[in-house]
């Protein structure tokens, strides 16, 4: 005969041999209902088909439950162990009569939980529940605590729309089907440690006013929680993603963990927000991972984080400190127009393919030391406003910093695998800062067309230091020369650059490969057009002339009369008149050369060659006589080989010798030289030897005056 009271006990010690984890409850529990058409257990603990065939069917089953859930009492209210099919409490309101939860730990659902629109005033315990079918809570209010330990969902989820008003935990619960969480609130501390996500996870434009946690939490597909607002501490740390990971337009208030986590698909967190310190820490990103347009307005931590693909930190601000030491980027990392308002830390990091840092702003310190760039270095257009250091840094590729703006730059001990590396310099602007390089690297630096201030050049052992560095057009805005003088001496030569000028690389095209397929014809056995022998014969020419040309012309002579005016301007300065002496001479040497170049263009006007054969006779003389008066020394000898030319040419028109003496033809021209008004003892010829005395005191006359002239000068320099 059946019992009056039904026999299920639910015995913890037996269920934790069994399951091999604690159970949710810490003492035996005895179902305290009466038994139900003759079996030995209540209407909850029968199973779904023993209901059946007594009678019982799910609707009365609902009402049976909300009814003892009426009641209040604690005992009505716990349901450890029960079985259900399908439980519906759809736009219901269960009022709150009692603090003692409602209790369904350890219980079995075979059907569905439908509870859209319904409000729950209780705390609800569904710990290490088996829910086999659905459950949806779209738009639901829960406004008691929820407690989901070890719950394990074999059917879609859904909370959409749904408000958590006090603490909702699921920790180490399973979600096997899709679990949707869109624009759901959660009020006080959401946890989800350890939760598994089978099938797709969306959060999307949830809210967390409180503390969440997702420790070590596994989602083995797609996760999205675009447009969520965290407003207290998000912890993701030790988070396994496998599929596609979608943090869009989030707002993170507090501080985000997902130190040590794992990305095996495309990580997504553009235009994120993050208020406080952000920390990535040991994270692998093992597909492509991108945080462009996003904001870190506290400290960014990626330190020893893995990016396997490409890495897309463009337009990122980095409000606060960021921290990328000994980051490894695998593949292409891209930080362009991204700005760095503070400290900007990546010493041995190591970039794989392309790091492009181009138009990116630096407002801080950065720290590029002993970094590796296997591909390309690429800082073009970018600012730095303070001191960025490249110290014992790896270039295996190539590093352009072309066009860029450094307030001060430190490049020390640079290594490469290769023979030389070339730092790409042109039409940069560094201010201040130090090129040092002691160990035994080959290291040059291209300057071309860019501006060059207080900078330090060292160079190890003997070779000088402009062999290694390219002036080309360069500007000089308070370099100091004069520190090099004796490397600079005796030719005073600038452009002694030993490197290589080809200044091509491939920075974007290397990451996709564009096939030319030409038209018929265009390959190499297409045959070509023959000249005919007149033809043939203006080339030869040409290229005969082009070759004598720029074997004594200088067919760079325009370019470094410019690269020498504006070192000359640069050492004046600094009040180096020295070396903006010796700069000024190189300067009028080239363009003496320039004009010559010009004049024997065949393309020039007859006018125009007639013209630059005059100057380039004023700018001969001028050498010759003065040094482009920087040299009086040569005004002295110019003066005495004028006075010997004179002598001898008066000793032709003249038969007897002035003065009573064969000296006196050397006297004569002397005096002619120094002044007009002769002695009387001087017996000239009318005309001839008084042509020769005028012409000669005009000369002299002009080189005392020249003389004057260089001789303030060179003691002015």
């Amino acid at each position: 005969m059946a019992a009056e009271t039904c026999e299920y006990r639910f015995d913890p010690a037996k269920w934790e041999r069994e399951h091999g984890r604690p159970a949710a409850l810490d003492e035996e529990w005895v179902c305290p209902r009466d038994t139900k058409g003759g079996t030995e257990y209540c209407r909850y603990h029968l199973s779904p088909d023993q209901r059946r065939e007594i009678g019982i069917d799910d609707k009365s089953q609902r009402d049976s439950l909300l009814a003892q859930i009426a009641e209040g009492d604690e005992s009505s209210l716990r349901f450890v162990g029960c079985e259900f099919g399908d439980i519906d409490i759809s736009h219901r309101v269960l009022n709150r009569v009692t603090n003692h939860p409602i209790d369904f730990r350890h219980a079995t659902i075979h059907g569905d939980i439908l509870a859209e629109q319904a409000v729950i005033e209780q705390p609800i315990l569904i710990d290490e529940i088996v829910i086999k079918g659905a459950v949806d809570f779209f738009g639901a209010e829960l406004e008691e605590e929820l407690s989901a330990r070890r719950a394990y969902f074999g059917g879609d989820v859904i909370f959409e729309g749904a408000g958590f008003e006090d603490n909702c935990c699921f920790t180490d619960s399973t979600f096997t089907n899709p679990a949707i969480f869109d624009g759901v609130q959660f009020t006080k501390s959401a946890d989800f440690q350890r939760v598994r996500f089978r099938g797709e996870a969306s959060f999307e434009e949830s809210e967390w006013l409180s503390r969440c946690r997702f420790q070590k939490t596994r989602f083995d597909s797609h996760l999205s929680f675009v447009s969520s607002h965290f407003h207290s501490r998000a912890n993701f740390w030790n988070v396994y993603l496998g599929g596609t990971c979608r943090f869009n337009q989030c707002v993170f208030k507090d501080v985000t963990v997902f130190a040590d986590s794992e990305f095996e698909a495309e990580a997504l967190f553009k235009k994120v927000e993050f208020s406080a310190t952000a920390h990535y820490q040991c994270v692998d990103f093992h597909s492509e991972a991108s945080f462009s347009m996003s904001t870190f307005n506290a400290k960014a931590k990626f330190q020893f984080a893995g990016f396997g693909e490409e890495a897309s930190m463009s337009y990122v601000r980095f409000s606060g400190a960021a921290y990328f030491k000994k980051v490894d980027f695998d593949d292409y990392a891209s930080f362009y127009k991204s700005t760095f308002d503070r400290l900007g830390d990546f010493r041995n990091a190591m970039f794989t393919d392309t790091a492009r840092f181009l138009k990116a702003e630096f407002n801080d310190e950065v720290f590029f030391n002993r970094t590796t760039f296997i591909g390309n270095g690429d800082f073009r257009r970018a600012e730095c406003h303070d001191s960025i250091f490249f110290i014992e840094s790896e270039l295996q590729s190539s590093a352009t910093l072309r066009d860029a703006l450094f307030s001060h730059l430190v490049l020390q001990d640079i290594e490469t695998t290769g023979e030389s590396i070339t730092i790409d310099l042109v039409q940069a602007r560094v201010d201040t800062g130090r090129f040092v390089q002691e160990n035994s690297t080959v290291v040059y630096y291209n300057l071309r067309d860019g501006a060059v201030g207080d900078v330090d050049l060292e160079v190890g052992g003997s070779v000088q230091v402009f062999k290694r560095i390219l002036i080309y057009q360069t500007d000089f805005d308070g370099f100091d020369f004069s520190n090099y003088r004796y490397e600079l001496a005796p030719d005073w030569r600038l452009h002694e650059y030993e490197g290589k000028k080809d200044d091509s690389y491939d920075l974007e095209a290397d990451r996709v490969s564009i096939d030319v397929v030409g038209d018929e014809g265009d390959g190499d056995d297409a045959p070509g057009e023959e000249l005919d022998g007149q033809s043939q014969l203006s080339l030869r020419e040409s290229n005969l002339r082009t070759r004598f040309f720029d074997r004594f012309i200088n067919p760079e002579a325009p370019n470094l009369e410019v690269t020498y005016l504006k070192a000359k301007n640069g050492a004046e300065q600094v009040g180096d008149s020295q070396s903006a002496s010796r700069f000024f001479i190189k300067e009028m040497y080239y363009r003496r050369q320039t004009h010559l170049h010009r004049a024997l263009n065949h393309q020039e006007l007859l006018s125009n060659k007639l013209r630059l054969l005059f100057l380039i006779m004023m700018n001969l003389t001028l050498s010759l006589t003065c040094g482009y008066g920087e040299k009086p020394r040569r005004t002295l000898g110019f003066s005495v080989g004028t006075i010997g030319v004179y002598a001898v040419l008066f000793s032709l028109v003249m038969s007897t010798p002035p003065f009573g003496s064969p000296l006196g033809y050397v006297l004569l021209s002397m005096q002619s030289f120094a002044s007009l008004i002769f002695g009387s003892t001087a017996s000239i010829p009318e005309f001839t030897g008084s042509f020769l005395a005028a012409s000669e005191g005009l000369v002299g006359a002009f080189m005392i005056g020249l003389f004057i002239f260089a001789l303030t000068r060179s003691v002015y320099r």
